[in-house]
């Protein structure tokens, strides 16, 4: 079954199921044991702490006898009603069992929410990082964050895991303006390692206060050290915005 749902990461420590910690995947886990027992969960995604997602996939593998294999729209209510505010669960599919949330997903999107005004909404607090004025040069992020297009060994822009290749390929980068205030960073890419977005957003930040010139991003990326890129950006800012699936994207609601 894939499900496809979006969250508010502000309470939970990500998504991956920690002991000790509370989780998206913990959340749903316990939802999902009530309608089919225990089951286990793949995701197209495992955002961090504090990350949000409006359009993240997942799926499961449960009994063919499964009550929920019944009436998908009548157990997507259910789990919606279980996991309360913060979890929404926008659509439950039969899927053909050779369908992987994970390693079937040909893109991932993400966008990265700043706000150079005096002063943020109250109503963005959760999902943007106020950086406070003077106003960023959002050409000059662009003309930065060109030099990342493409595929590269991104060793500067993630925190790595074991004896982790860093090699990824980013197929998207844009900055542009919104009204009050907001700067919306969006990245696109078959996959991204741990903390490369939020790198990312870190580094063009530097660009856009004119801390480092746009050429600059050209030089850390080929330093492979994670020390020169610099602040990561924080998690409330980063919101998955969709995973896509043989060419088909997802979409909220």
């Amino acid at each position: 079954m894939r499900i496809d749902l979006a969250y508010d990461g502000s309470g939970f420590h990500g998504f991956a199921a920690q002991d000790g910690h509370r989780t998206v995947e913990g959340e749903l886990a316990a939802a999902l044991e009530r309608l089919a027992g225990p089951v286990s969960i793949t995701v197209a995604g495992r955002t961090d702490a504090g990350v949000h997602a409006r359009a993240q996939t997942v799926h499961v593998d449960v009994p063919t006898d499964a009550r929920l294999l019944g009436d998908v729209e009548r157990a997507r209510r259910a789990l919606d009603r279980m996991l309360g505010p913060e979890i929404t669960i926008w659509r439950v599919r039969v899927v053909p069992a050779t369908f992987d949330a994970r390693f079937s997903a040909t893109e991932r999107r993400y966008r990265y929410w700043l706000c150079d005004g005096p002063a943020l909404d109250p109503l963005d607090r959760i999902a943007v990082w106020h950086v406070g004025p003077p106003a960023l040069d959002v050409a000059a992020m662009n003309a930065g964050g060109r030099h990342l297009i493409g595929e590269h060994d991104f060793a500067s822009f993630c925190r790595r895991r074991g004896d982790q290749h860093l090699v990824r390929r980013v197929d998207a980068l844009r900055v542009r303006r919104r009204p009050r205030g907001l700067v919306e960073l969006h990245v696109a890419g078959p996959a991204f390692c741990h903390q490369m977005v939020r790198s990312i957003a870190g580094c063009l930040l530097r660009v856009g206060r004119g801390a480092r010139g746009a050429d600059w991003v050209a030089e850390a990326l080929a330093a492979r050290d994670r020390q020169v890129v610099g602040q990561v950006a924080p998690p409330h800012g980063l919101v998955l915005e969709g995973v896509s699936y043989g060419g088909r994207r997802t979409s909220p609601g």
